[in-house]
Parts: C-alpha cells; sequence; structure tokens
C-alpha cells in the first residue's frame, strides 16, 4: 500500500528518526530464504528482522501488527 509507506516516510522525517528496513526479499535474492510454496511470506519476516536487530544493537524497536490477524494483538494498548 503506497500511502501506508507515503505516512511512514512523512513521519520519519517529522520526527527526526533514522528508518531501517530489513528486506526479505532481499534474503531471497540472495539465496538465503526461498518462496514457500503457498506464497506467503510472514514465517519468513522472522530472519531479516532479527539479524538486522542484532546488527545494530537497537535498543527499541518499534513494528506494526495487524488487530486482526492476530487476536493476542487486539488486547495491545501501547507496547509489547
Amino acid at each position: 500500500f503506497p500511502e501506508v509507506l507515503e505516512y511512514r516516510d512523512r513521519a520519519v522525517a517529522q520526527h527526526g528518526l533514522r528508518l531501517h528496513v530489513a528486506s526479505v526479499q532481499d534474503y531471497i535474492d540472495r539465496g538465503v530464504l526461498r518462496e514457500r510454496p503457498d506464497g506467503t511470506r510472514n514465517p519468513l519476516q522472522t530472519l531479516p528482522l532479527t539479524e538486522r536487530i542484532q546488527a545494530e544493537k537497537f535498543d527499541a524497536v518499534f513494528g506494526g501488527g495487524r488487530r486482526d490477524e492476530e487476536k493476542a494483538r487486539a488486547k495491545e494498548r501501547v507496547f509489547s
């Protein structure tokens, strides 16, 4: 959704944040991960995310998770 990326980029610029994006496609292109037969990439996201967090030694990480995809997320209010 282009509008989501536009909003993200505006928020980063407005608040002077540093944005790091770990790409599943980069891992697939390098042969580290393989496309799944069912086409879903959700299970493939863990490796790029955890490697980026470890490499950058972040103190905090913000992520987006859709409340309608996981019941536990619907109970989240701020952070987990």
